[in-house]
Formats: C-alpha cells, sequence, structure tokens
C-alpha cells in the first residue's frame, strides 16, 4: 500500500495578489465607509440646493437619489460579504486549509457577489441618466441633436441591460453560477474577464457619448473663447469617472488573466462613489458661480457726480448683465435780496446729472441653471448642428 500523501500546512505568512497585499479586511471597510460618508455629503448638499432653488426636486435629482439608494445598499451588501470575500482571498493564497466549511464559504461568497454586482452597474446607469435628464434641457431646442439625444439613451438602456446578460452567461450552463466548485474552467474564467472588459467599455463609451451631446452645441452660440471654455469643463465632468473605469480595470485584471476579487470590490466602492459626486456637482457649482459673482459686483452701482460707491473713483468693468441710467435733475440755488429781484423765483437753476449703474444675475431662472441659462440667451437656434 502507497502512503497517503501529508495534508497542507497553512502558511500564515503566505504572499498575498493583488490589492489584498496592500489592504487588509478592517481597511477595506474603513475605505468603503469613508467613501459612502464623503458620498453622502455631496448627495444632501446637491439636493438642500436643489429643493432651496426649485421648492422641489427635477428628474435629475430623483436619479441621483435612487443612485444613492442603490449604492448604500451596495454598501451594506459589501460590508456583509466580507468575511467570506477574505476567506478565499486566504484560501487562494495558502494562509489557511480548505475544510468543510469551504463548501459553505464559497456559496456565500457567490450569493452576495451577484446583487453587489449588478448594483453596481445600476449605480452608474443612474448617474449617466441623471445627465442625460440635465442635457436634454439643452438639446430640446434642435432637432437633430434631440434626436441624438434618444438614440445615447436608447444605447445606454441596450449598455446597461448587456451587463446584466454578459454577467448572468458568465457561467455555461448559467445554473452553475450558485453552485460551489463549478464556474472554473479556463473558458469561463475567460468569460468573466470579458465580462470586465465589456462593461467598462460600454460605459467609458456611454459616458463619451453623454457628454457629446452639449458640447456640440458650443460652436452655435454667440459667446467668447473664455465662456466656451468654461462651459465645456463644466460638460467634461464625466471624463472623472472614465478616467477612475480606466484605472479600475487595470487593478482589477491581474497578470494571469483572472479577476482579483479584492481590487474589484474596492474599485467598484471608489467608482460608485466617484459617480455619485461627479453627478452632484454641477447644481454646487452653479451655486458657488452665483456666490462668487455677488461677492465680485458689490459696490458697483454708482451715482452722484461722478463719484463711485464701494469701490475707487472711475472704477469700471460691469458685466453683460447691467442697466445704465442716467438722470437729470434741476436744483434751484436761492439768492441775496441784492439779486433776487433779476432771477426767476429769486434763484438760479443749476442741472445736475446722475448716472447709475447696477449689476444683476443674469440667470433669470434658478430653475435652469447657468449652463441651461446661458444657452438659451446665447443659442442661435435658426443654426442648423
Amino acid at each position: 500500500m502507497s502512503a497517503q500523501q501529508p495534508a497542507p500546512k497553512p502558511n500564515p505568512n503566505a504572499p498575498l495578489q493583488g490589492v489584498a497585499n496592500t489592504v487588509d479586511e478592517m481597511g477595506m471597510r474603513a475605505i468603503i465607509w469613508v467613501l459612502y460618508v464623503v458620498t453622502t455629503t455631496f448627495v444632501v448638499l446637491r439636493l438642500a440646493v436643489r429643493f432651496r432653488q426649485n421648492g422641489k426636486f427635477l428628474y435629475d435629482d430623483c436619479w441621483i437619489i435612487f443612485a444613492w439608494l442603490a449604492y448604500t445598499t451596495n454598501d451594506i451588501l459589501q460590508t456583509i460579504q466580507l468575511p467570506y470575500l477574505w476567506y478565499i482571498t486566504y484560501l487562494k493564497a495558502g494562509r489557511i486549509v480548505s475544510g468543510t466549511e469551504t463548501v459553505y464559504m464559497l456559496m456565500q461568497l457567490t450569493r452576495w457577489q451577484f446583487p453587489i454586482i449588478k448594483l453596481f452597474w445600476t449605480i452608474l446607469w443612474s448617474v449617466k441618466a441623471s445627465f442625460l435628464a440635465v442635457f436634454y434641457r439643452f438639446v430640446k431646442p434642435f432637432p437633430i441633436l434631440r434626436r441624438l439625444w434618444w438614440a445615447v439613451a436608447a444605447f445606454a438602456l441596450l449598455a446597461y441591460i448587456g451587463c446584466w446578460l454578459a454577467s448572468s452567461l458568465t457561467c455555461s450552463p448559467p445554473s452553475d453560477y450558485f453552485k460551489p466548485g463549478k464556474c472554473n474552467s479556463p473558458h469561463e474564467l475567460w468569460m468573466q474577464k470579458l465580462n470586465v472588459v465589456y462593461s467598462t467599455t460600454v460605459d467609458i463609451s456611454s459616458d463619451v457619448m453623454i457628454m457629446a451631446l452639449p458640447i456640440s452645441i458650443l460652436p452655435s452660440l454667440q459667446l467668447d473663447l473664455r465662456r466656451k471654455i468654461g462651459l465645456a469643463v463644466a460638460f467634461s465632468l464625466g471624463f472623472i469617472i472614465i478616467a477612475v473605469a480606466c484605472v479600475r480595470m487595470t487593478q482589477v485584471l491581474t497578470p494571469s488573466g483572472t479577476v482579483d476579487l479584492i481590487g474589484l470590490a474596492i474599485w467598484g466602492a471608489v467608482e460608485t462613489s466617484a459617480a455619485i459626486i461627479v453627478g452632484c456637482l454641477p447644481p454646487l457649482k452653479a451655486l458657488l458661480s452665483r456666490e462668487v459673482k455677488k461677492y465680485s459686483t458689490r459696490g458697483k452701482t454708482t451715482y452722484g457726480q461722478g463719484g463711485t460707491s464701494g469701490g475707487s473713483p472711475g472704477r469700471t468693468g460691469y458685466g453683460a448683465h447691467s442697466v445704465a441710467r442716467t438722470v437729470m435733475a434741476a436744483e434751484a440755488i436761492p439768492l441775496d435780496g441784492q439779486h433776487q429781484q433779476q432771477q426767476m423765483d429769486g434763484g438760479i437753476y443749476v442741472q445736475r446729472t446722475y448716472h447709475t449703474t447696477v449689476e444683476f444675475d443674469g440667470d433669470t431662472s434658478s430653475r435652469e441653471g447657468d449652463e441651461v441659462g446661458i444657452i438659451k440667451q446665447n443659442g442661435r437656434h435658426d443654426v442648423p448642428v
């Protein structure tokens, strides 16, 4: 009889692969919830600003609220799955050996990862829907761009459905997804890698299409180059999400062609947090720009005989949204008794000119936002696009 092979012994100091080599379980938990606090702060600020301006929430606000609810659920599920995720990570590295609990841990990890992945895409696509709702007000006056908006919205919807299908069809047959020890053949591992590449590709492509819609309006606006550049920057905030998505893909895929589960969880939290924060920036940017404008234009009202109030004499630099008025008033100066009989009503008349300049906020509707107001005031709706 041949001697039995000795059972492998665990090596508690075995090196971990990927992101797990630099972040432990407690560190990962801290990253998830610190990002949650920061993201929630931006969401609360955005909603407070919007409700104060409008007295209600608009469609883009509703999409951000939905994204935040999905993000909250996702972080809770991420926290629940951490023990199972790190157990499998230690098992693959050899820090622990397979035991009776391994099948249970594998099954639990698979069950939690399924909704986490779907919530990840739901968060990203909800932010895309928020931007689409905002940009529709920009492209509405332009017939061709309005049709392109519907085409981009349809592409984003089909891409979202494709992410669900690609994830569900990773295993062959799909029923093996929740079976321990299944879905790990070379073809199925290749499908997992393809799923990450596909979802990242359609994510980036849809972001570029969405941002291109308002940017394409800029050439037809009657604005100077500085303001056009400012609008282009405001419309290009989605590139922040694209940059994070590219980093995520490079960190998730290992040189061996497998998926780093720890990296997938951490960078998934980073990307969803970045997406919601970027989605909250336009209303906050509009509020900040208005406050700066009010502060910088204080004291620009001039009156009196060539003097200025709140500034140095001869101060200039009024913006485009200003009104100037010149008022002429006649004032009688009484004379002494010696000359009174020679003047009309006992006095001479001196004409004084009062020049006033009042600057106001050009955004007449806070509901529209700065960018929408600029486009409505300066857009050439009759110019072919």
